[in-house]
């Protein structure tokens, strides 16, 4: 599976049928005895999954799940819980994230959510899998209040992208270490870290949360009015969400957007908002609980062509409290690739 260069794993509706999931096993399955698996994401539910994931403990496979214990919806991830908490499972260590902020004792019940998704393998080379994807069945594990929720990802749009680049990998392994440690994560807002790019020569990497300048914010603010944007967004919500689009639209830059049909999602304000400022948009009709679940931004101008993408949404919530990765590739054959898939999706209107 190593290659001198990231793979790109699309899912969706016109994908095969838990693609990604099958993806992530094949992974798995790849990592010796002695090896090490850390995963971190927002749900985690799929008995193939946790399945392999047994396996490759038993055979000697170090194994860190970390993951949010108090997302939307609380019994996606207590399926997990049960599941490895058990003492035959020595191998599988659990990290739950799911400590109180101190305004939740003023009674502010507003609480950020580990919404990273990171899937580090150390075989056959170390390596990272970047993107939108939570491990999670589709509506034949997961009951049909949850699948309303969350959506059945089994069939979802959504991207995986693989980064073998050490210094990168060993910026993203740094990360997750940093969300195993109690305190790193409740002060993540304040360390340099968050606060800070880290670049390689076809990367840059940034989390949230942080004080400094939204990595968004930066990217359509850019001073090159010739620019085409075009954004695939799961979640597009809250009022200070629409600024940045209104500032680069008054640039001069020209953006497409592709969204959710999903009124919980996408407010319908908010499309009265990119009517008003003649933003086209996209909303795919896809089947039912299919999200387009990709959060990706494609820019192209005379002075940067660059593809971000990650785990972040276009919400209050997503750029001020949740634990977020945002990733930036400047290669050339991933950037064509999701231009492709961008294609392909808006043929889905």
């Amino acid at each position: 599976m190593a290659s001198s260069l990231p793979t790109t794993y699309f899912g969706g509706p016109d994908k095969t049928k838990n693609l990604l999931r099958d993806t992530l096993v094949e992974y798995i399955k790849a990592v010796p005895a002695n090896g090490h698996i850390s995963w971190l994401c927002y749900y985690l539910h799929d008995p193939v999954i946790f399945q392999t994931l047994i396996n490759a403990s038993e055979r000697g496979v170090k194994i860190d799940l970390i993951f949010d214990g108090r997302p939307r919806s609380p019994s996606i991830n207590q399926a997990c819980i049960d599941r490895f908490s058990q003492p035959n499972h020595s191998l599988i260590n659990l990290i739950i994230v799911k400590e109180k902020p101190l305004w939740e004792y003023l009674g502010i019940h507003w609480h950020p959510h580990l919404h990273s998704k990171l899937y580090y393998f150390s075989h056959p080379t170390p390596q990272v899998l970047v993107g939108s994807y939570n491990p999670t069945s589709g509506k034949e594990h997961i009951d049909e209040a949850s699948i309303k929720k969350i959506g059945d990802h089994s069939i979802s749009h959504n991207v995986l992208i693989k980064i073998d680049d050490q210094d990168t990998v060993n910026c993203l392994k740094g990360y997750m270490l940093d969300m195993q440690n109690y305190w790193r994560r409740t002060f993540a807002r304040i360390l340099s870290s968050h606060n800070s790019t880290h670049q390689s020569a076809q990367w840059s990497i940034d989390f949230l949360p942080r004080c400094g300048t939204h990595p968004i914010n930066t990217l359509l603010s850019k001073k090159d009015s010739n620019a085409k944007i075009k954004c695939a967004i799961s979640h597009l919500k809250g009022p200070s969400i629409l600024k940045p689009l209104k500032i680069a639209i008054k640039s001069g830059k020209k953006i497409e957007l592709l969204l959710n049909s999903s009124q919980r999602r996408v407010p319908s304000k908010h499309l009265t908002f990119l009517d008003k400022y003649q933003i086209k948009y996209y909303q795919p009709k896809l089947e039912e609980h299919c999200l387009m679940h990709n959060k990706f931004i494609l820019y192209q101008s005379d002075q940067e062509h660059c593809v971000m993408f990650g785990s972040f949404n276009w919400s209050t919530r997503s750029r001020i409290l949740n634990h977020e990765v945002i990733a930036r590739c400047y290669d050339k054959e991933i950037i064509s690739t999701f231009e492709q898939r961008w294609n392909q999706m808006i043929t889905q209107h």
